[in-house]
């Protein structure tokens, strides 16, 4: 039998306020009930929502649940920590995510809820899954029942404020991909003033929010070298990809960077230019 666990928080108010709060946008994905998710959760996760659909164009909020959602339940876990910093909050868990065929394969992780208060009301965001397999000592602290040190930890602190909630994107004219790769560069990238996330020593797979559209699209990447291994090669490539939306044709490459040299630094303009010729042709 594994150690009792204490919760850490220091106002179980708070606790009480989020996990309604939660419970409430779980019901509304439950019954699939595209007015109930709405009501539940962060005006900036339901607009990052929406854009997503948007420029896949398909209807929303119809679309909300064309995707399974699977929300985790919260009865068979363990109270970590319930912490507010400003306007940004959040609920950790700590427990196995899943139950049924085999319960015992299943690795013990750190479920993390997060919260951001809108107008004086706390409202759910989204949820952020942490494997411990790599991570004993983390596990050996939770279940030894002493005070958890790891969640002074950056990544397990709400950052005090809310991120920007994005502008409504259109309708696309062409729906598009990007497949963005950075090694030995932290990289964040900007597509007709739409930002995505900050990658590093990694490489990463999206939807273009609103497409890419006829004429000059505004294409820029800020890099940022980081320390790599001795003899290694920086890489930053960069390929967008226009859906055909006919079945079995691949999408069209319309555009690709590619660069490993040392010295690139700072804001790289990329405009991506979309013509009849380009579309039909490819790159």
């Amino acid at each position: 039998m594994s150690s009792p666990i204490s919760a850490q928080t220091s106002d179980p108010t708070l606790r009480i306020t989020l996990e309604r709060a939660y419970q409430q946008w779980r019901e509304a994905v439950l019954a699939q009930d595209s007015r109930a998710w709405a009501a539940s959760i962060t005006i900036y996760r339901q607009t990052v929502t929406r854009n997503m659909i948007v420029s896949q164009r398909k209807s929303f909020p119809k679309a909300v649940f064309d995707v399974p959602i699977d929300p985790p339940d919260l009865s068979g876990l363990r109270l970590l920590e319930a912490q507010a910093v400003g306007e940004t909050a959040h609920l950790l868990y700590f427990g196995k995510m899943e139950s049924g065929a085999d319960a015992a394969k299943v690795p013990e992780s750190t479920l993390m809820l997060k919260f951001f208060n809108e107008r004086g009301v706390w409202k759910f965001d989204s949820t952020k899954l942490l494997s411990l397999q790599d991570q004993p000592e983390i596990v050996a602290q939770i279940k030894s029942g002493r005070p958890l040190e790891f969640l002074d930890y950056p990544e397990f602190t709400p950052p005090g404020k809310a991120p920007e909630v994005p502008a409504l994107c259109e309708v696309p004219e062409n729906v598009a991909g990007s497949t963005l790769q950075s090694f030995g560069y932290e990289a964040k990238m900007r597509i007709n003033g739409f930002d995505y996330s900050v990658i590093q020593d990694s490489a990463q797979k999206m939807f273009v929010i609103g497409g890419l559209k006829n004429g000059v699209n505004e294409v820029s990447v800020v890099v940022k070298r980081t320390d790599i291994p001795a003899g290694e090669k920086r890489l930053l490539q960069l390929d967008f990809f226009v859906l055909t939306g006919i079945p079995n044709k691949p999408p069209i490459r319309v555009f690709h960077y590619e660069s490993e040299a040392n010295d690139l630094d700072g804001s790289i303009k990329m405009p991506v230019v979309i013509t009849a010729d380009v579309l039909s042709q490819g790159r």
